[in-house]
């Protein structure tokens, strides 16, 4: 496994588990109207949604590089 595909990897688990933790976070509010469980949800959300713009941008510059296996 290259570094490049490894990176990718990471990516991918990271969302994931940013995507869990929000959507957890959000339930929990639902249920429970804890004000930060919203914030964390929301947070946890954005945060996802970034991961997933820098994994683009990554895969982007790999493929400019030449580095595609």
């Amino acid at each position: 496994m290259s570094l490049r595909q490894f990176h990718l990897l990471f990516v991918t688990i990271v969302t994931g588990l940013f995507l869990g933790l929000g959507g957890w976070a959000l339930k929990g509010y639902y249920d429970h109207q804890g004000g930060l469980l919203a914030w964390l949800g929301a947070g946890s959300l954005a945060v996802a949604l970034l991961v997933v713009v820098y994994g683009a941008w990554f895969l982007r510059k790999t493929r400019r590089m030449g580095l595609v296996e």
